[in-house]
């Protein structure tokens, strides 16, 4: 279905409530006014009634038929007979024992009461009030209903409802004018600077912070890129710098064979940054649709060692798994990754002779579990922990390439806790260690 404009809406609703209003105050108008002339009335009946009941103590009832007036005047005795009428003959008349402003007048000693006709168009109004003897004198006139006299009054009525028709028209287009125009003028490129409704600021906060979201994806974009076309950019020039050599020919079996080591080791480490990228692409986009499943971390830490452990004889590193099993529910390529990268972190960056504790623990009482990777080998300065999980940062550089790092490893452990709503924790100290700290939600089913 289609959405009509926001000023169409503020209109209409404007428009539609003023005209609501206008009905209302006329018929409470109407009505009040109706209501006070019914009291009039009632007023006037009871008035009368001194005057006649003056006439009937003194034994003068003929004279009551010779009074000129246009409201029926009835004696009803105590049984509900009645006695006497002015506009009806009296033995055509039933007994009015069962009348209501009767059996109230005989209660109370007054009643005043109202019935009306059979079209709805009149409505009788009744005074009654109980006499010293006993007997019940009643004085009735006719009253148009409500709805016969808005109907004479339709003309009026017309008119008034069509100048508030107009009036509210005028006043729903200035005003739903006026309720737009700010919002018209909001500076999509700088949204808090403009002046909004109070109701509209968390609505400009949140463009705000999309636009810096956008301006930050886009300057890592231009980062990324940057890093990408520099960490391509040796391996190739090295690559093609050798591979040039070895076209003009004249070098010797020796040399010959350094070179095509040298190409063989840059285009390694060219295929593990792309690999890296794409991973982290894949997890940066959610392009990873793999279902979830039961995993057991400490079968994934097995697995991990046993591709690790031939890196480990070079500096004599020994690897050591205790623990639970950890059972999580999690995509099984992403956490062997997760786990991959910070196993041989804690071998690349650890010393001769040096150890790697992999420890997981089951926290029942907070349905978490906890994979921990923790070395002691050349630890992380404080000031660089924070920045040590962005895309091609490296502690030490030089080193690093030489181990044959991409500087993405920790970057694709942190993406791989994010998609899995795990937190990571480190606990570093130079030249004694690091320790990295997984903390994962339980699998549901254990």
């Amino acid at each position: 279905m289609k959405i009509k404009s926001l000023t169409f809406k503020i209109f209409i609703n404007t428009f539609l409530l003023g005209i609501l209003i206008c009905f209302f105050c006329v018929f409470m108008y109407v009505s009040n006014m109706y209501k006070y002339f019914e009291k009039q009335i009632f007023k006037e009946l009871e008035t009368e009634s001194l005057f006649f009941e003056k006439v009937i103590l003194s034994q003068n009832i003929e004279q009551l038929s010779s009074i000129n007036t246009k409201n029926r005047i009835s004696i009803i005795h105590s049984d509900g007979t009645v006695f006497f009428d002015n506009a009806a003959d009296i033995s055509t008349l039933d007994n009015h024992a069962n009348r209501q402003e009767f059996a109230q007048a005989k209660i109370n000693g007054v009643a005043k009461h109202s019935r009306y006709s059979s079209t709805m168009t009149e409505k009788t109004l009744y005074f009654a009030k109980l006499l010293p003897n006993g007997d019940v004198l009643r004085i009735s006139c006719e009253q148009h209903s409500i709805w016969v006299l808005v109907f004479e009054m339709r003309r009026i009525l017309l008119l008034v409802i069509l100048i508030a028709m107009a009036f509210s028209g005028i006043s729903a287009s200035w005003i739903s004018k006026k309720i737009v125009e700010p919002i018209n003028l909001i500076d999509l490129e700088n949204p808090e600077k403009t002046e909004v409704y109070e109701e509209l600021k968390s609505f400009t906060k949140r463009i705000a912070a999309e636009n810096y979201e956008k301006q930050q994806r886009e300057l890592f974009r231009q980062q990324f890129s940057a890093n990408v076309s520099h960490e391509l950019k040796t391996p190739l020039t090295s690559i093609s710098g050798f591979a040039e050599i070895l076209k003009k020919g004249g070098t010797d079996e020796q040399l010959t064979q350094d070179f095509a080591s040298t190409i063989y080791n840059e285009s390694q480490r060219m295929i593990s940054l792309v690999n890296d990228i794409i991973k982290l692409s894949r997890l940066d986009e959610k392009a990873i649709h793999l279902e979830k499943e039961l995993l057991s971390l400490k079968k994934i830490c097995q697995d991990t060692i046993k591709v690790l452990s031939p890196s480990t004889r070079i500096k004599n590193i020994s690897l050591n798994l205790t623990g639970d099993n950890g059972l999580i529910n999690g995509v099984q390529p992403v956490i062997y990754e997760m786990i991959y990268n910070l196993i041989d972190n804690a071998i690349k960056y650890n010393k001769e002779n040096g150890i790697v504790e992999i420890f997981i623990q089951n926290k029942t009482e907070s349905n978490r579990v906890i994979l921990t990777v923790k070395d002691n080998g050349i630890g992380i300065p404080e000031n660089e922990r924070e920045r040590i999980f962005e895309r091609f940062y490296r502690v030490d550089k030089s080193r690093s390439k030489n181990l044959g790092g991409t500087g993405l490893g920790l970057s694709i452990v942190k993406h791989a806790a994010k998609y899995h709503n795990a937190q990571i924790l480190l606990n570093s100290e130079v030249e004694k260690g690091s320790a990295f700290t997984v903390i994962f939600d339980a699998a549901k089913n254990t």
